[in-house]
C-alpha cells in the first residue's frame, strides 16, 4: 500500500514536471529587412530549424522578414519595448548595437577578403563586448559585402568622380570621405535611385553588386570601378532581456546554431557578389581597373575623414585594434 502511495506521488510529480516543461517553452521573436527567399533569410531559417530540433521544441523562433516590422530603427524600438527579442541586421542598427563595428566599415579600411576574415576573427571578442555593453548578445556576424562605385560615365579617378552627379546615400562615413575629397553629392532615398539614374539626376551610385543587380541599377550604369570602397558587416543579436528568457541549458545551442549558419552564409554572399559582377559585364557594364595611384588618392582623403569620425562614430580603441591587426596581416 505504501508502495502504491509512493508510486502515486511519483506519478503526480511526473505530471507536474511535464506540465512545467511544456509551460517552459520559449518563443523568441526577431525581425530583419532581408526578404523572404534571400540567402540571408535562408540562413535564419536554417538556424531556426536546427535550434527547434536540438531543443526538442523547447525553444521556438518567430522570424519576421522583409521589413514587416518596419525599418531597423523601428525594430530596435520594438526590441526595447519587448515586442521583439532580436533581429538580423545589416545597416543602421549595427551602429547602434555595436558602434565599434563601424571601424571595420570605414571607407578604404580593407583591401581584400583575407584581411576582412582575419580582422573580424581577431576582433570578435572586442565587438561582442561592445554589443554587450549596449544591452545585446551577439549570436552571429556575417557579411553584407564590399561596395563599389557604378557610373553612367567612366569613374577612373577622384577628378572623374567630382565631375559626376554623385548619390548622397545614407552613409555618414562615406559622406565624410566625399567631403574630404571635395566631392559634391545629391541626396536621394534608395527607392528613388533607379528613377534618378533614368532621368540623369544621378550619374554615380554605390553599393554591393548583389544589391545593385537586385534593384536594377545595372540597367542604367555603363561602368564600375573595381576598387572596394567600403565593407559592410551584418549580424544577429538578441536583447539582454530577450536572451534571459532562454533557459540556461539552451543558450549555447542557440548561439552555436546562429554562429554556424552566419559563417556558412558569408561565402554564399561572396559568390553572389562575384556572380552579380559577372552578370553586369555580360550586360555591358565595363570594369575600370583600380590603380595604385587612385587607391592612394582615396586612402589620403580617407585619412582626413578619419579625424572627424574616430572617437565620434567609433572608439579610438577599436580603430587602433583594427590597425594593429591589419599591420600583422600585411606584415608592415
Amino acid at each position: 500500500m505504501r508502495f502504491l502511495k509512493v508510486l502515486g506521488l511519483a506519478g503526480l510529480a511526473a505530471a507536474w514536471l511535464s506540465t512545467g516543461t511544456a509551460s517552459a517553452q520559449v518563443t523568441l521573436k526577431m525581425a530583419t529587412l532581408a526578404p523572404e527567399g534571400s540567402i540571408w533569410m535562408q540562413a535564419l531559417h536554417d538556424a531556426k530549424t536546427e535550434i527547434e530540433a536540438s531543443t526538442g521544441g523547447a525553444v521556438k523562433l518567430k522570424i519576421y522578414p522583409g521589413g514587416i516590422m518596419g525599418s531597423e530603427k523601428d525594430v530596435l524600438f520594438k526590441i526595447k519595448t519587448g515586442q521583439l527579442q532580436g533581429g538580423g541586421f545589416m545597416g543602421y542598427a549595427i551602429g547602434k548595437i555595436c558602434p565599434d563595428a563601424s571601424a571595420l566599415m570605414f571607407p578604404m579600411a580593407f583591401r581584400n577578403y583575407e584581411e576582412v576574415d582575419l580582422a573580424l576573427e581577431k576582433m570578435r571578442p572586442f565587438l561582442d563586448e561592445n554589443a554587450r555593453q549596449n544591452g545585446f548578445v551577439t549570436v552571429g556576424w556575417t557579411e553584407v559585402g564590399f561596395s563599389y562605385a557604378y557610373g553612367m560615365k567612366p569613374i577612373a579617378s577622384l577628378e572623374n568622380l567630382r565631375a559626376t552627379k554623385v548619390w548622397g546615400l545614407d552613409s555618414p562615413m562615406l559622406m565624410d570621405l566625399f567631403a574630404a575629397g571635395g566631392i559634391s553629392s545629391i541626396p536621394a532615398n534608395v527607392t528613388d535611385v533607379l528613377t534618378s539614374l533614368q532621368t540623369g539626376a544621378l550619374e554615380t551610385v554605390f553599393g554591393p553588386p548583389t544589391a545593385a543587380v537586385a534593384v536594377q541599377w545595372h540597367t542604367k550604369v555603363r561602368y564600375y570601378n573595381t576598387m572596394r570602397l567600403t565593407y559592410s558587416i551584418g549580424g544577429v543579436f538578441f536583447s539582454s532581456p530577450g536572451w534571459a528568457m532562454l533557459p540556461a541549458q539552451h543558450r549555447e545551442v542557440v548561439k552555436a546554431a546562429f554562429d554556424k549558419h552566419c559563417r556558412l552564409l558569408t561565402p554564399k554572399v561572396r559568390k553572389s557578389d562575384i556572380e552579380a559582377l559577372d552578370y553586369m559585364r555580360t550586360q555591358g557594364v565595363a570594369p575600370i581597373e583600380e590603380t595604385p595611384d587612385v587607391r592612394a588618392a582615396f586612402e589620403q582623403i580617407a585619412a582626413v575623414a578619419l579625424q572627424k569620425v574616430k572617437g565620434a562614430v567609433f572608439s579610438e580603441e577599436s580603430w587602433n585594434l583594427l590597425q594593429q591587426v591589419l599591420k600583422e596581416i600585411r606584415g608592415a
